[in-house]
């Protein structure tokens, strides 16, 4: 009892100390946003199935990694005249302007599928970077291990809520009505306060260096090799994961048809994001005390490597729905979350134009190893979509591997930034 009286106690210190306060008005917009992308979720997946295919989606998802290497440059010119806030309500408003195009787009008999499931990709890559770039500002590594997390939980309770109205309301207000409701939502974050102060920036020593633009980021993750083995890292679990997604989404086209596939994908999404929610609540700042940032990076490995080869034994879709609920919500929660404090021993420049470059150009880029390796496979060699499930056997064992070099390096990082 003492104990837990003492957690109160220290939780209580931290949320109410500048910090802790920055922290909360973090989360409440992460809540905002996520909540805004969890109601256009199953509208993107009804829309392109609907009327096209799972090699449709899957093609529909390189294409995002193409766009995005034209659309980055612009944003990241946008970084090198706004900082935080400005550039937080920059990106917010531009994208809810977007939501109204497509819903007047939409509303009035358009085709918007393929448009509209890539947006909202490059929606999710552009939107979350630049958030947590800008929290990164505010948290050394010690800090941003206790603190990250509180954030992420409300980015987790904005998720599953997104769902849950997903889930209920997708019927009654249909696509487009659930367009509307997230432009809401992220006109919302807009107005919530801004912090005071960066406060990171009383730990860093290179403030007087510009940020540059796309090239410079790309060539920082390849001159950096702790760099270039967190890139590795991201590149692989975004195809495994998309890998996956293109094999769900080829059981759900067998199984289901019309309203159907939006209904399965709301009731899908509602429980990756239960499920993530008492993960990042619960379990990962635990996690991280028990086995460090390090060792949870590696457990998602090996937890992927056994739920991929379980789907060998058990190849329904009732099965790899549950398989995927576990592989997104722990994607979502203890991926995502490791993720961002990978980043933290840097200096802010490396940070920035690293976060810059993985978040997007390597994250996607996933996306399109996954378009080729699936038309290869699928269109060309005609093989069964559950030949990807041995695919994604292998990789799991590479990002072991991968893995086991990046917690390494971190431990070498955090120790040099702590010795600054």
């Amino acid at each position: 009892m003492a104990r837990f009286d003492v957690f109160i106690k220290n939780m209580w210190l931290e949320m109410t100390s500048p910090e802790g306060k920055a922290t909360m008005r973090f989360a409440v917009r992460l809540f905002l946003i996520l909540l805004a992308y969890y109601l256009l979720k199953p509208v993107r997946e009804s829309l392109i199935l609907e009327h096209g295919s799972a090699e449709l989606r899957s093609f529909a998802l390189a294409g995002q990694a193409a766009l995005l290497l034209i659309l980055i440059p612009f944003y990241s010119s946008l970084i090198r005249k706004y900082r935080g806030d400005r550039l937080f309500q920059f990106v917010t408003v531009f994208l809810a302007f977007n939501i109204a195009i497509f819903y007047s787009l939409g509303s009035t008999g358009r085709e918007i599928g393929v448009a509209f499931f890539i947006w909202l990709g490059i929606f999710s890559v552009v939107q979350i970077s630049q958030f947590w770039t800008m929290v990164s500002d505010y948290h050394c590594v010690e800090r941003g291990k206790r603190l990250t997390s509180y954030i992420a939980i409300g980015g987790s309770l904005g998720a599953m809520i997104g769902a849950i109205i997903a889930k209920v309301l997708y019927l009654q207000l249909g696509t487009f009505g659930l367009m509307m409701l997230s432009c809401s939502m992220l006109l919302i974050a807009v107005v919530i306060p801004g912090s005071d102060q960066v406060l990171r920036k009383k730990h860093n020593d290179s403030d007087g260096e510009p940020i540059k633009h796309l090239l410079g980021g790309l060539k920082r993750v390849m001159d950096m090799p702790y760099l270039r083995w967190i890139a590795a890292s991201v590149v692989l679990l975004n195809l495994i994961n998309s890998t996956g997604e293109f094999i769900l989404a080829d059981f759900v086209t067998a199984e289901k048809s019309g309203s159907e596939i939006g209904a399965f994908y709301a009731t899908f999404y509602l429980y990756v994001n239960i499920a993530t929610l008492v993960l990042q609540a619960f379990i990962v700042r635990p996690m991280y005390q028990v086995i460090g940032v390090g060792g949870a990076l590696i457990s998602l490995a090996v937890i992927n490597l056994a739920m991929y080869v379980s789907v060998l034994i058990f190849p329904v879709l009732a099965w790899f729905a549950i398989v995927k609920t576990a592989d997104n919500s722990i994607d979502y929660s203890v991926a995502n979350t490791t993720k961002q404090i990978l980043f933290l021993p840097l200096d802010q420049f490396s940070r920035y134009e690293g976060m810059l470059a993985i978040n997007t150009f390597f994250t996607r880029f996933g996306d399109l190893i996954q378009g080729g390796m699936i038309f290869f496979v699928v269109s060309v060699l005609a093989l069964p979509a559950m030949v990807l499930v041995g695919t994604n056997i292998a990789l799991c064992l590479l990002w072991l591997f991968v893995t086991m070099n990046v917690s390494r390096r971190f431990k070498q990082r955090t120790e040099e930034a702590a010795a600054r």
